[in-house]
C-alpha cells in the first residue's frame, strides 16, 4: 500500500513539473518574441514627407512609413550605402532634382521591409507590389540614379521626363513594368541597367547640357587629382627625409666612438651638430609620412561622392 502511494505522489510531483516547465518555456518564448520584435525594429529611423537636403547613410536603414519626395525646385542627395525599407503603400515622388549616386560596393536601396536581405528582423518573405516604386515628376528633370537597386515594388521607376540618368541601375521583382519613361514601357533585364540620353538628343530638345552632368563632378576631380598630388609629394618627401635621416644618423654615429661629455670642444659641436640634424629630418620623415597618408585618404574619399 505504501509502494502505491509513493508511486502515485511520484505521478502527480512528475505532472505538475511538466506543466511548471511548459508554462516557463511558453513564458520564456512570449519575452523573446516581444523583446526581438520591437526592439530590432525601433532600431531604424522612421522618414515620410519631403526629405532634406541631404539624406545621410543611418546606422541600419531608413524605414519608410509615408510616402517621401524630393520637393520641387529643391535638390536632394542620398548618401552611398543608404537603404529604404518601404511600408506597403508608400513610395518616393521626385518632384525636384533626386542625385542618388551609390557606388559599387556601396549601391543605394530601395526595397520592401519585408526584404530579409535588409531587415532581419521581418518574419515575413518579400514580394512584388510590396511598396509603390519611385515616381518621377515631370519637373524632375536632371535627377541621376546610379548603382542603385529598386526592388519587390509595383511598378519600380516611372518617370514623366526623359531628361533622367540611370546609370548600373538594378530592377528586379517588380509587379509591373521596371522602368517607364514618358509613357513608354522599357525592357529591362536582370541586369544592370543604364539609360543616358545623349548630347545630341538633350541639345535637340533645347535642355541644357550641363542638366544632366553631374554637379559634383568637377569638384570631385579637383579634389582627387588634389588630394593625390599630395599624396605623391607626401611619399615623394618622406624617401627624402628618410635618406637624409639615415645618412645623419650614420654621421652621429662615427662621430659618437667617445662620450660627447669627454670629446675635445671641436668634435663636441659637431655631434651635437649632427644629432640635431638627424632629430631635424626624423621629424620631417614623420611630417611628410602624415602627408602621405592623408592625401591618400582623401583620395579614397573622393570616391565616395
Amino acid at each position: 500500500m505504501l509502494r502505491i502511494g509513493i508511486i502515485v505522489l511520484f505521478l502527480i510531483a512528475f505532472s505538475y513539473a511538466q506543466k511548471t516547465a511548459d508554462s516557463l518555456s511558453m513564458s520564456t518564448l512570449d519575452s523573446l518574441s516581444y523583446s526581438t520584435g520591437p526592439e530590432k525594429a525601433a532600431a531604424f529611423d522612421t522618414l515620410s514627407g519631403p526629405l532634406s537636403d541631404t539624406v545621410k547613410l543611418p546606422k541600419n536603414a531608413y524605414l519608410v512609413i509615408g510616402d517621401i519626395e524630393v520637393p520641387i525646385n529643391k535638390t536632394v542627395t542620398i548618401a552611398p550605402g543608404t537603404v529604404f525599407l518601404f511600408k506597403n503603400f508608400t513610395g518616393l515622388h521626385v518632384q525636384g532634382k533626386l542625385l542618388a549616386q551609390g557606388t559599387k560596393d556601396l549601391p543605394i536601396v530601395f526595397t520592401s521591409e519585408n526584404d530579409r536581405s535588409a531587415n532581419k528582423t521581418t518574419s515575413l518573405y518579400p514580394n512584388p507590389f510590396d511598396w509603390n516604386g519611385v515616381y518621377i515628376h515631370p519637373d524632375g528633370v536632371g535627377t541621376i540614379m546610379t548603382f542603385c537597386k529598386v526592388v519587390y515594388s509595383v511598378y519600380g521607376i516611372v518617370s514623366e521626363t526623359k531628361f533622367i540618368k540611370l546609370d548600373q541601375v538594378i530592377l528586379r521583382l517588380n509587379g509591373k513594368t521596371n522602368f517607364v519613361v514618358e509613357g513608354k514601357e522599357v525592357t529591362v533585364e536582370d541586369k544592370p541597367y543604364s539609360y543616358i540620353l545623349s548630347t545630341k538628343d538633350v541639345m535637340a530638345e533645347g535642355v541644357p547640357v550641363k542638366i544632366l552632368k553631374d554637379p559634383y563632378a568637377a569638384k570631385r576631380e579637383i579634389l582627387r587629382y588634389s588630394v593625390f598630388l599630395v599624396a605623391l609629394a607626401g611619399i615623394t618627401g618622406t624617401i627624402y627625409c628618410a635618406s637624409m635621416w639615415n645618412n645623419s644618423q650614420n654621421s652621429l654615429n662615427a662621430i659618437s666612438v667617445n662620450d660627447p661629455t669627454v670629446l675635445s670642444p671641436l668634435n663636441e659641436t659637431q655631434w651635437y651638430s649632427a644629432r640635431d640634424k638627424r632629430n631635424r629630418y626624423m621629424y620631417y620623415t614623420s611630417g611628410t609620412g602624415l602627408l602621405a597618408i592623408l592625401g591618400f585618404a582623401g583620395f579614397a574619399w573622393s570616391f565616395t561622392f
